[in-house]
């Protein structure tokens, strides 16, 4: 080992920095992360350097300084990426195919789309009706009228319009239209000309922060349904006969003191692994940060009715300060997707992180990824604005693309992404 430029007799680290970073009289100071090229590395220079806009002079320093600034972008010093990652390739051969079926014109404009059973798919319309639409034979069916909730107090904050938003239950007998960023919603059996089974709440506080917190799954041999009842609760009720699965009541604790099992977290848009065992959520604690969170499904229904709030299978994956409301997705059964590399909503790189469900343990950190997030077992999908993008999650290799097509909605039983545009559903075949 030699003697670097901070003076340190240690292992080089494979960073940069600019020399005003390593002046001990200029402390806390404001730093931008220099991409190389290559992957994921890059040097660090302060703004003012950054600001000068001619050659930045880097200098060869230790791991332990490199680390010490890192630590110091948790508190806020980390201002930003420049340049763009290295982004590794390994085409494969992609059927671009898109198969497009132009909506049959009673069907209105649509609002939703959403899997249905089997091959079919399933729509929401302005008019407040869920269509089946079958477009291998040609058909389209009114399965549900006057779903929609109308929310005429609704109080905007930052321009989030109140969103009517379509889920649907695996096998697509049982639907839910609630309210994005709102308070309403309900649950409905296809099956039974669309009757209403629940009718949904999610409280009053904080509700237009955050899309409707709510999931199907499927659990010892029935449908549930996961959903926000008050802005740090959530409940499971079964869809069919609208029981209540998870009812809990608070201990009586004296004013001023905090009630066990009290949760100071703000649910947010829910996913649910394909064998329903886990659920994770897009949440936010104050200052505000965004938290996205994992747990077990199978603990919160068969034992631990408290496990959706201080459980010992409940994990914060990481945490964004003014970042929720992004992207997510699960890979396979047991690993969670985020969308965004960083700790700050002001200084996210696009990407996705890949987390371990079971122990909140980061096992990917892929750059490149932006837009809404599909995946199955062996590829991710991400539905950038020029059209999809196919990522193995595992090496992190871009391995195709579909240019042009950008899915809403992944139907894992028919096996294919779909979306709705210009009046035409759009399908394409994951394989």
């Amino acid at each position: 080992m030699r003697t670097l430029a901070c003076g340190h007799v240690a292992h080089e680290s494979p960073a940069r920095v600019c020399p005003h970073l390593m002046d001990p009289a200029r402390h806390d100071v404001s730093h931008v992360r220099l991409l190389t090229g290559r992957l994921l590395e890059y040097d660090l220079a302060c703004e003012q350097c950054d600001a000068a806009g001619s050659p930045i002079t880097l200098m060869e320093v230790c791991e332990g300084c490199v680390g010490r600034l890192n630590e110091e972008a948790e508190d806020g010093s980390f201002a930003g990426w420049r340049g763009r990652p290295g982004i590794e390739e390994r085409p494969e051969p992609v059927d671009r195919t898109v198969l497009s079926w132009p909506l049959p014109a009673g069907v209105g404009a649509v609002i939703d789309l959403a899997a249905g059973a089997d091959g079919s798919w399933l729509v929401l319309t302005a008019a407040g009706e869920i269509v089946e639409l079958e477009p291998e034979s040609d058909r389209h069916t009114v399965v549900a009228t006057g779903v929609l909730i109308a929310e005429p107090d609704y109080e905007s904050y930052s321009g989030l319009p109140l969103t009517p938003r379509l889920h649907t239950s695996a096998g697509g007998r049982f639907a839910a239209v609630v309210n994005d960023y709102g308070r309403h919603g309900r649950v409905v059996d296809l099956r039974r000309s669309g009757a209403t089974t629940l009718l949904l709440d999610s409280g009053t506080y904080r509700t237009n922060l955050v899309p409707f917190s709510l999931v199907f799954a499927e659990h010892a041999g029935r449908t549930v349904v996961v959903h926000r009842t008050d802005w740090n609760r959530l409940d499971v009720h079964d869809a069919g006969s609208g029981q209540l699965l998870t009812a809990r009541t608070p201990d009586e604790v004296a004013e001023g003191e905090r009630a066990p099992h009290y949760l100071d977290y703000f649910h947010g848009r829910l996913h649910v692994s394909p064998d329903s065992r886990w659920l994770a959520d897009d949440g936010w604690v104050w200052a505000p940060v965004g938290v996205p969170a994992v747990w077990s499904l199978e603990r919160w229904l068969d034992g631990n009715v408290w496990e959706s709030e201080d459980g010992p299978s409940w994990l914060p994956l990481c945490d964004r300060a003014y970042r929720w409301d992004t992207p997510m997705c699960f890979v396979g059964d047991d690993r969670v997707a985020v969308s965004g590399i960083g700790s700050d909503d002001i200084a996210l790189l696009d990407g996705v992180r890949i987390f371990h469900a079971a122990t909140g343990t980061e096992v990917a950190t892929i750059a490149g990824p932006a837009g809404a997030l599909f995946a199955d077992r062996s590829r991710l999908y991400a539905a950038a604005p020029g059209g999809l993008e196919i990522w193995d999650p595992v090496t992190g290799h871009r391995t195709g693309s579909v240019p042009g097509f950008v899915p809403t909605c992944h139907h894992r039983r028919a096996g294919q992404l779909g979306a709705v545009r210009d009046g035409v559903l759009q399908r394409w075949a994951t394989g």
